[in-house]
């Protein structure tokens, strides 16, 4: 007597017959549909595995799941890294669970929370799982992508400083390593930055391509897909020789150098510039990593970026102006009131720090000497992202700062004796 078939080989050999009759659009798109729904019972029944590894290696310290899962599913270590990810997700959100386990939101719907939550405290990702009702309900009617873009946008509204924190977060974050691939024998290089540096390094990899290959490409460039990436190669190759030559390293448009080149256009309307965020809002890097306005606002105090602004009506009323940068002169007259940053207490070199416009650019703020003073990189970023308040006395320079904890301390400038006066030019 023949063994009766069990219902997963049945849905398995239906499965093979619709793919072998599959020969129209109608009769592809429910063959799919069919993979889709063995897809998710399959994504589900590695949850559940999942979950048992992570308790046995509570007991058993040798197992490591997501070796385990690496090695038994034949899989890569990102890809089990992925699979440990969803179970703590779903674990986290019990609504999205039961939604994933009736097969109504796939795994790219709880990859995208797990995306978004990655970086958050446990106190943020506590308020985002108090929002469980509407997670369940957005991902059950939304693609992946729209429903990623609602959880990113959700994240945002519960960082109240407008993404400054998860930004400091992703700066601690940053890594690179190398290493030499076995077969090849070549050298690979990985790494990930804060969306801030990021931008910075893409700006100066296309730069470089553009100063180097614009007139030819290089006779050993490929004709493929792969040529963007090797001109990207040798321009880094450019930048570390060029950065050999031009020690010391320093970030931004330094006190004693020229004129920094901008590297990178960010779209933004003047209302966001000058007030904040608002329901139409446009910022745009060209690329998807994201920075909170007050970054972008002190980028484009430094120059490091071009700010192309528009109207309410989305017409370009601004790119860049030169006169927002210190001339060369005002560089050398502040180079010789200060030896450091105008900071009380810090001794960062005054050729590492950068002009800063008290009144700010944005607001009108004139590029002159008594609008002016030298901050290092770090208390840079606390004026634009951290609140601190400052105010430059135009008779001795006295540059007063207000703590966000209401402390205030002044300082004068250290080449400077107090009674002297300072143009306004």
């Amino acid at each position: 007597m023949v063994a009766e078939t069990d219902p997963i080989t049945q849905s398995v050999q239906l499965l093979a017959q619709s793919i072998h009759d599959a020969h129209d659009e109608a009769t592809i798109r429910t063959a799919l549909q069919q993979v889709c729904t063995l897809q998710q019972w399959v994504d589900n029944c590695k949850v559940v595995l999942t979950r048992k590894l992570q308790v046995l290696a509570t007991t058993t310290p040798r197992i490591q799941p997501q070796q385990v899962l690496a090695s038994a599913a034949n899989i890569s270590r990102i890809d089990a890294f992925r699979e440990v990810s969803r179970a703590k997700t779903l674990g986290a959100f019990p609504q999205l669970e039961q939604a994933f386990e009736q097969g109504r939101i796939g795994s790219a719907h709880i990859d995208a929370v797990a995306r978004a939550t990655h970086q958050l405290t446990e106190g943020e990702k506590a308020k985002l799982a108090s929002r469980s009702d509407w997670l369940n309900n957005v991902a059950t009617h939304a693609t992946p992508d729209n429903f990623a873009r609602a959880v990113k946008s959700e994240v945002e509204r519960i960082h109240a400083d407008g993404g400054v924190t998860r930004l400091e977060r992703q700066r601690r974050d940053a890594s690179l390593r190398h290493w030499i691939d076995r077969e090849s024998g070549m050298f690979h290089i990985a790494g990930r930055l804060d969306p801030e540096n990021g931008l910075r390094v893409i700006g100066k990899l296309d730069n470089t391509v553009e100063r180097l290959f614009h007139a030819a490409l290089p006779e050993t460039c490929p004709t493929d897909d792969r040529k963007h990436g090797h001109l990207n190669a040798l321009a880094f190759l450019e930048l570390i020789d060029a950065a050999s030559l031009n020690a010391p390293l320093t970030a931004g448009a330094m006190i004693s150098s020229p004129h920094a080149r901008a590297e990178v256009s960010v779209v933004i309307d003047l209302h966001t510039l000058r007030s904040g965020l608002h329901e139409h809002s446009i910022v745009r890097t060209g690329h998807e990593a994201e920075l909170p306005l007050e970054t972008i606002r002190r980028m484009a105090c430094e120059a490091e970026i071009i700010p192309v602004v528009l109207n309410s009506k989305g017409v370009v009323i601004d790119i860049g102006r030169a006169s927002r940068l210190a001339t060369r002169y005002q560089r050398k007259a502040i180079e010789a009131m200060y030896s450091h940053c105008a900071i009380p207490d810090c001794k960062v070199p005054i050729a590492q720090c950068q002009p800063h416009h008290i009144a700010y650019w944005r607001d009108e703020g004139p590029t002159n000497l008594n609008n002016l003073v030298p901050l290092c990189p770090q208390h840079h970023r606390n004026v634009h992202e951290g609140n601190w308040g400052l105010r430059l006395s135009a008779s001795n320079r006295a540059l007063t700062v207000t703590y966000p904890d209401g402390h205030v301390s002044t300082a004068c400038p250290t080449n400077l004796k107090p009674q002297e006066r300072i143009s306004n030019e």
